[in-house]
Order: C-alpha cells, then structure tokens, then sequence
C-alpha cells in the first residue's frame, strides 16, 4: 500500500480579552468571499473542480472534499474526517468563539495563533500525494482577507494543547 503523502494545518487562535464574541454578520461575508476567492484557483488547481462558493462555504465556515474515503486509521483528527486519495483534497475553515471546546477547535496547535477580527480561526488541510499543495494559496487568501497573528494577550488565553511531533508543522497566513 502507498503512503500517502498528508500535508495539513491547524491555525486557531484566541479574539482579545474582553466578554463573548458573538459572530458579526461581516463575518459571514468574510466567509463567503473567501470562498468566492478559493474558487477562483480552479483553473490553477483542478481538484477544486467541484469547489463551489454557494455549495461549500456556509455561515462561518467552508467545508470541501475531493476523492476522498473515510480514514482507514484510528486516532487524531485525520481519522474523523475524509481523507484524500493519492489525487485528492480536503480542507476546512471556520470562524468560531474564542473558548469553543467544540472536538475540531481543540486539536493541536501546529502553528503560530492567528484572528480575524474578534474569531478564533481554524484551517485543516489533507492533500493526497499527487495533488498539488494549495494550502498555501488558501493561506494567502486568509491574509488577504484579515488573518494576522493574534497579540499576545489572545495567545496567552488559548486553552492548553497538546503537541504532536509527528505532525508535519506548516503556516500559511503569517
């Protein structure tokens, strides 16, 4: 059986100090623009054939896969959700409330802390091995849009997480 070759990012990061952090409706938008931006990497990137901005990108968060099967493995959080085949893609972003203990908020930390606006933001990313990498491309969407680091009182709040070092570490927005 091939390896398969996984590249992958988490970037979640904390809003300041202050009270709840409702979503804003420009966060909404935020999205949805984000999504129209991602599909505009179609024609340099042909398994975001199938990308639509109206199918995948809904309320705070974008959700997209491309030739994938269900993880033959157990543990992490590569094994709750599609992975590629050797051809494909998956990736997820969302904007959620600083705190959120949501499963898919509270995975490891494999880079540096990174908002928009007053949300937390997470970006996961599973490429197969003969797809060409696009998570860098999405990343310079994000800071196109308003992705910076986080100051350091937000990193300071973020919830403690546990390190893997057998994740491969890559960020694409800072």
């Amino acid at each position: 059986m091939k390896r398969k070759q996984v590249s992958y990012s988490l970037l979640v990061a904390m809003a300041l100090i202050g009270g709840p952090v409702m979503a804003e409706p420009d966060d909404a938008k935020a999205i949805q623009s984000i999504a129209v931006e991602i599909a505009a990497l179609k024609k340099d990137f042909p398994e975001l054939k199938d990308f639509s901005p109206t199918k995948n990108a809904r309320g705070l968060l974008i959700d997209y896969a491309y030739h994938t099967h269900k993880a033959t493995h157990r543990g992490g959080w590569t094994a709750g959700v599609p992975n590629p085949d050797d051809d494909g893609l998956w990736f997820y972003i969302d904007l959620h409330e600083p705190g959120s203990m949501a499963p898919i908020h509270t995975q490891p930390v494999t880079g540096p802390a990174n908002c928009l606006g007053n949300m937390q933001v997470t970006f996961l990313i599973l490429t197969g091995k003969d797809t060409r990498p696009v998570g860098s491309a999405i990343g310079a969407i994000l800071k196109k849009h308003g992705v910076r680091l986080c100051d350091e009182n937000a990193i300071h709040r973020m919830p403690a997480q546990p390190y893997h070092s057998h994740h491969k570490q890559e960020s694409y927005c800072t």
